[in-house]
């Protein structure tokens, strides 16, 4: 029976994920193509195993996904970021970014890939992270405010005299009297709102592995160059420095004239409502303009059932690389190594289909020059050694023995893109 499921999850997984199963294509999932790596609270990373990686694969595959966030206090273990190096570039989706965390000890795991988000119960941690139970940090399921005590506004003005940046150093200044701290939910995005009787624009700080501090606090300063006057909000995970800011498009000013804080705060922020934080005066272009800047926390939108499975089919299911190379391949080389050969877009797209077209064969024939190809679609890979007899080109599965026949026109196309790369 235990088998049976296997099969029957893995088959899924083709469908869900862009692995599909037909004539020489056995693709399957590759947690030994991908690298892993679990940042905890502290900051500290750790190396993730290759049975860690299939459990994060395994942990985040979208059946059974919750409809809501459960209740009770969570306790943040890691978040665990894969990566493919082989394929990976600046565009491409890495996919699971899988946070795990504990609710009356019972584990969860909660799944990002761009705007998907989605969270499951599981039975257990990936090996690697179980040590790490007892270091896990409380994260409020709710967002709180607080304003700043006297000391910490003359420290905050002290923070912002300090250089951020590079040489010449901007001449920074904080209005201290707008300093507020929110206390970080464990997932969603905060709205910052800049608001005029002319203007009304919203910038966005997502609640992620990057930002997600057990603190926030933000409040407005300026930063005066060689070049421009500009206004932000400048915030901190921990009461210092200040370095980083959120700014609408346009935030040039000649003259700052003051900043007043709205007269009730918010001790919660309920999800979806928007709190004045303050409000603040500047000259413009000659001309005076007054901002309100406001705060909203929105709570993360959870998908499942069939909606989540057409998201992603739609992110994933077209993924798809291919890469021939001199030696074996190990998982942990850098896209470029030198014995990578990385096809172009129209390569991909007539490998993929070479390969749909061949005919199984009994036997192959002699190493190629460039003896063995790698094909992605997804989360899933297969690997072929490639060989020929005159100018046939024979694919055998790595992993079963099988061999398969190009379509002879597929064969000299072959020849013709691939003898090219290698010369």
């Amino acid at each position: 029976m235990k088998k049976y499921l296997i099969l029957c999850t893995l088959a899924m997984l083709f469908v869900l994920f862009g692995c599909e199963e037909e004539h020489a294509f056995r693709l399957h999932t590759a947690p030994e193509y991908y690298q892993g790596r679990a940042t905890l609270p502290s900051g500290q990373q750790i190396e993730m195993t290759e049975s860690d990686r299939t459990n994060v694969l395994d942990a985040c595959y979208p059946e059974d996904a919750l409809s809501r966030i459960p209740d009770g206090e969570r306790h943040l273990i890691g978040t665990v970021t894969l990566t493919q190096p082989l394929i990976t570039t600046s565009s491409t989706d890495v996919f699971p970014t899988a946070t795990f965390f504990e609710v009356d000890n019972q584990a969860y795991v909660q799944c990002q890939a761009k705007t998907i988000t989605y969270m499951k119960q599981i039975d257990t941690l990936p090996n690697s992270l179980i040590a790490y139970r007892d270091h896990a940090v409380p994260s409020s399921a709710t967002s709180k405010l607080r304003n700043a005590q006297p000391h910490e506004r003359i420290h905050f003005t002290e923070e912002m005299t300090k250089p951020v940046g590079n040489e010449p150093y901007p001449k920074r200044s904080g209005l201290d009297q707008t300093l507020v701290h929110v206390t970080m939910p464990f997932n969603g995005s905060f709205e910052f709102t800049f608001e005029s009787p002319e203007t009304y624009e919203t910038v966005t700080l997502p609640i992620n592995e990057a930002s997600r501090q057990p603190f926030l606090s933000l409040a407005l300063g300026t930063e005066v160059s060689q070049d421009t006057k500009q206004y932000g909000l400048h915030l901190s995970s921990d009461q210092t420095l200040y370095g980083d800011v959120l700014r609408p498009k346009d935030a040039r000013f000649d003259r700052m004239l003051g900043a007043r804080q709205a007269s009730t705060l918010p001790t919660t922020l309920i999800p979806n409502e928007r709190y004045p934080l303050f409000s603040f005066s500047f000259i413009r272009d000659g001309k005076p303009h007054k901002q309100v800047v406001s705060i909203t926390y929105r709570e993360e939108t959870l998908l499942r059932g069939d909606r989540l499975k057409t998201k992603m089919r739609q992110q994933f299911a077209h993924r798809r690389h291919v890469v021939t190379h001199d030696l074996a391949l190990l998982g942990t080389e850098s896209k470029d190594a030198s014995f990578l050969h990385h096809a172009n877009a129209e390569a991909v797209q007539f490998v993929f289909q070479a390969i749909d077209r061949s005919k199984a064969v009994a036997t192959a024939g002699t190493p190629a020059p460039t003896p063995y190809l790698t094909v992605f679609e997804g989360i899933c890979a297969q690997t072929f050694d490639v060989s020929y007899s005159g100018d046939d080109v024979f694919l055998t599965n790595t992993l079963t023995g099988s061999h398969f026949k190009l379509l002879r026109a597929d064969a000299e196309r072959w020849h013709d893109l691939f003898n090219k790369q290698q010369g």
